[in-house]
C-alpha cells in the first residue's frame, strides 16, 4: 500500500491502526466494532488527548457506521469467511482481505502553535487582489513537500 504525506503522519497512522488490528485478532473482535467501541463520542467535545492535541468536534461513530453501511461491510465479511472456508477445502488460491483504518489529524495546514515542525511554522494562505482594468494577482504562501506546488501555481 502506497502512503503519502509530510514527516510523521502516515508511518503512525500505519502503525496505530495495525495495532489496533493486532488487538482486535486478540480479542477476537471484528476491527471496526473494536474501533467504534473507542471511538471518542460526541458527548466528549471538545476533548484534550493525553499528549494535549485539544480535538474541537467530530462524530467518528456515525461516519464509520455510514461506512460499513455504503459498501455493506457485514455483507463482506460474509464474503470474505465464505472464500477462507474455501480455500482451507482446497476449492481456490483466492483468498480476500478486508481491512479498516480511521484516523484524524491536522494535515496540511492548521495553528502554528500546532503545526510547528522544526521550526517551521504550518500554515497556508492564498491573497488574490483584483486590479480595476480586470486583471489579477494571486499570490500562494504554502510549504510544499514535494506535490509539485512551484509547478501548480506557475501554470
Amino acid at each position: 500500500v502506497a502512503y503519502r504525506c509530510s514527516f510523521r503522519v502516515t508511518e503512525a497512522a500505519y502503525c496505530i491502526e495495525r495495532a489496533m488490528d493486532i488487538l482486535a485478532q486478540k480479542l477476537g473482535m471484528d476491527p471496526a466494532e473494536l474501533r467504534l467501541k473507542n471511538f471518542i463520542t460526541p458527548e466528549q467535545f471538545p476533548y484534550h488527548s493525553a499528549l494535549g492535541w485539544e480535538y474541537d468536534s467530530g462524530d467518528y461513530h456515525t461516519a464509520m457506521r455510514k461506512m460499513m453501511e455504503t459498501v455493506d461491510y457485514a455483507g463482506l465479511r460474509k464474503e470474505q469467511a465464505e472464500q477462507r472456508e474455501a480455500f482451507k477445502r482446497g476449492e481456490t488460491r483466492e483468498i480476500m482481505g478486508l481491512g479498516v483504518s480511521f484516523f484524524t489529524e491536522i494535515v496540511g495546514a492548521g495553528p502554528s502553535k500546532n503545526c510547528d515542525i522544526l521550526g517551521i511554522a504550518m500554515f497556508d494562505s492564498c491573497e488574490i487582489r483584483m486590479h480595476p482594468t480586470g486583471a489579477g494577482i494571486a499570490r500562494m504562501g504554502t510549504k510544499s513537500q514535494g506535490q509539485g506546488h512551484e509547478t501548480t501555481w506557475a501554470q
